[in-house]
């Protein structure tokens, strides 16, 4: 059977390296794991990000909207309303 991991080898600066030490010893956890996670939750907040702007894209789209103008003029017609 294959391997279900990868090793990936990457240089970090000292300083954020001897973060992750520490905060893997507090953790009580491998540097390894410190970083799969970090990389796990940078990775959903990306995905994240590009569904909200493929959100804001459709919905300019459907509103419309030209520019940051109309935007903020949007906005600013939301406001008045409350």
């Amino acid at each position: 059977m294959g391997r279900t991991t990868k090793i990936v080898n990457f240089s970090l600066p000292l300083e954020l390296y001897e973060k992750t030490e520490k905060l893997a010893r507090r953790r009580k956890v491998s540097k390894s794991r410190i970083l799969k996670e970090a990389l796990e939750a940078y990775v959903a907040s990306e995905e994240r990000w590009e569904k909200l702007r493929a959100w804001g894209t459709e919905t300019v789209k459907a509103l419309g909207l030209k520019d940051e103008g109309d935007v903020e003029k949007l906005v600013h017609e939301f406001r008045e309303a409350l």
